[in-house]
């Protein structure tokens, strides 16, 4: 179906006029293969592989699309675009406008489409770039909120908070009983990232707040910050962390420690979204409930939205209007209530599109902000994760007080990036795209620079821990490390069995892959290494013909060390469950696919060339 191009002519009291809703799903091309001309979405994390990809494929069976797991970092498509292969579609979650800007030359204006009429004008306000364009969109968004034990509240006679006043006397009362009112993962970034915004909530939601987010997702240069704004953003946010009685102790506390605090009961609140609640209450023996965060400022709470991910187009895709019509397609799945539900991994989805409800009728405690639209919308620069670490940290600790805590967050906000040395400067190039024969060479000399580096004679691996070619030249050791899927990186295993087991184990991950994941086109196919898979291509996917190691089939009887991912080990331990499987480790800390492979390249070393690893028969 084309999609007409459609000016919005005016804004009805700041809300979208609604006009024509697209029907149908996806369809497909891609820009980063330099082989062919098909659609390539890339995904911000390889859950997404699992949960909509499918999905889209259903509703297109016949449309060539290939999904691609990415990093949640615009930098990775800047270095794309710095190569010339720029996908069609990408998608992060840490998203602002400030951090996309070297890509607007690149991407596409959906201002000029009918698909921006059919969201509520609160979910685009932040998403305008300078020359009042839209490059991006969200696509719905999951509700953070406080995570409360009712059971726990009950049982000290404490009432449930329905404003600021409530929620700090319900705190001081848990206090006095010897109880943690409120356990937060204050070691992480995201979580401290999370205590100025809902802290101070309401300053954030006031007009001052929203004039200074539009400023600052736009700003071409340093971030024009309002002292008068941020100094009582930083009195109220130091006022939230002492009366939620939190001290220099959660300074160190991480998301495993604070978790198992509020699931054994030490803990009256905890946070996260409506699927961790879910979770949670199959484990806990007592009632939870929801809390939104309260403005200090008036008697009004907020939701604290968390879009599930930001999409944009590659300006390209104007140029092919089947292409073109394919991504909407694409975009259309997302969006629709089924798409929505998928991306945000279950129930509680607030939806940002005027034709699709809120999916929120079983996730109590929010009706009012819901019926009301009292979300707010996350601001998550990429720096303001670690100026927001910086900033609280400081003040838990009492090295800060409010003002200098405001510094070291301006501060950072506008700190002039240093110029990152390289760490390799690569002699070959390989591409993340398919080859002829149906492989990923940057994929293969990864994942064989891995294998070598811990004396793996095999390797079997998902293709979506992989995200980007090798290109020619100086690389620095952030760029190294968005070759892989850090946002969805996975711990390595070695096993050791024979070759009968070897080939069990390519069998059943060519059949089943895992519980959400099932291998239907030739995109998906498995990386391996040290040995040749060959696959006969079936009606409904791919099946298992031959293993060859050095050009011979493989020995069933002989043992064989083959290094695996969680995916892959998962399968491995179905087939034989007492197989002795090594979780490998380097100086004590876990080894993930993305650190071995940024621990290999530190040192200047060369990646070891491809293999030919595949064989695909029709």
């Amino acid at each position: 179906m084309k999609k007409a191009k459609h000016y919005l002519i005016a804004l009805l009291s700041g809300v979208l006029v609604a006009a024509t809703v697209l029907s149908g799903c996806g369809q497909s091309k891609k820009v980063v293969s330099k082989n062919d001309d098909h659609l390539t979405v890339y995904l911000w994390e390889n859950r997404l592989i699992k949960n909509i990809v499918p999905y889209i494929h259903e509703q297109f069976p016949d449309q060539d699309i290939e999904f691609i797991t990415g990093n949640n970092d615009t930098d990775l498509y800047r270095y794309f675009e710095e190569h010339g292969e720029l996908p069609d579609i990408i998608t992060v979650r840490r998203f602002s406008g400030k951090d996309a800007q070297d890509l607007e030359p690149y991407l596409m204006d959906f201002a000029s489409y009918d698909v921006v009429s059919r969201y509520y004008s609160y979910a685009l306000q932040y998403y305008k770039n300078s020359k009042n364009e839209i490059q991006w969109l969200p696509i719905c968004g999951m509700p953070q909120t406080i995570i409360a034990n009712k059971t726990l509240f009950e049982q000290y006679g404490i009432k449930i908070p329905k404003n600021y006043k409530e929620y700090a006397q319900a705190c001081q009362q848990f206090y006095d009983n010897g109880i943690k009112p409120y356990s937060l993962d204050l070691a992480e970034d995201w979580s401290a990232h999370e205590v100025i915004q809902t802290g101070a909530i309401g300053e954030f939601m006031s007009l001052d707040g929203i004039e200074w987010r539009s400023s600052a997702e736009s700003a071409s240069g340093d971030i024009a910050f309002d002292d008068a704004l941020w100094k009582r953003i930083f009195s109220e946010t130091n006022t939230f962390l002492k009366d939620s009685h939190f001290t220099s102790d959660d300074i160190s506390i991480d998301i495993n420690t604070a978790a198992q605090m509020f699931l054994e009961g030490k803990a009256a609140m905890f946070h996260g979204y409506p699927a961790l609640m879910q979770e949670y209450q199959g484990q806990m023996d007592a009632e939870l409930t929801r809390i939104p965060f309260f403005s200090q400022i008036s008697d009004e709470a907020f939701i604290n939205m968390t879009p599930s991910l930001n999409i944009a187009f590659n300006k390209d895709l104007e140029k092919d209007q089947e292409k073109l019509d394919l991504a909407f397609d694409v975009l259309d799945c997302m969006i629709s209530k089924e798409g929505q539900t998928l991306i945000a991994d279950g129930k509680g989805v607030i939806s940002l599109n005027v034709d699709v409800p809120n999916m929120m009728e079983e996730v109590p405690g929010l009706e009012d902000e819901i019926n009301n639209n009292s979300v707010y919308i996350r601001y998550s620069a990429q720096k303001s994760f670690d100026a927001s670490l910086k900033a609280v940290h400081g003040l838990l600790s009492g090295e800060m007080d409010e003002t200098q805590a405001y510094d070291a967050f301006r501060s950072t906000m506008n700190s002039k990036d240093s110029k990152e040395k390289t760490t390799v400067s690569f002699e070959n190039e390989y591409a993340i795209s398919l080859n002829d024969k149906n492989g990923r060479d940057a994929a293969s000399s990864i994942l064989t620079t891995i294998r070598e580096e811990n004396d793996a004679q095999l390797a079997l691996v998902p293709y979506y821990y992989f995200t980007s070619s090798i290109y020619k030249g100086e690389c620095t050791g952030s760029r190294v490390a968005l070759m892989t899927a850090k946002s969805s990186d996975t711990f390595l295993y070695l096993a050791k069995i024979n070759g009968k087991e070897i080939y069990e184990l390519a069998e059943k991950y060519l059949a089943e892959s895992d519980e959400k994941f099932h291998i239907t086109n030739k995109y998906e196919l498995p990386i391996a290494s040290g040995m040749k898979i060959i696959v006969r291509q079936e009606e409904n996917g791919f099946s298992l013909k031959d293993i060859e190691v050095n050009k011979k089939k493989i020995d069933k009887d002989k043992e064989y060390s083959i290094l695996l991912t969680e995916t892959t080990m998962s399968v491995l331990k179905k087939i034989n469950p007492e197989c002795e499987i090594r979780q490998l480790k380097d100086k004590l800390k876990d080894t993930t696919l993305s650190s071995a492979w940024t621990a290999a390249m530190a040192n200047g070393q060369q990646p070891s060339a491809p293999e030919d690893y595949i064989e695909v028969e029709i």
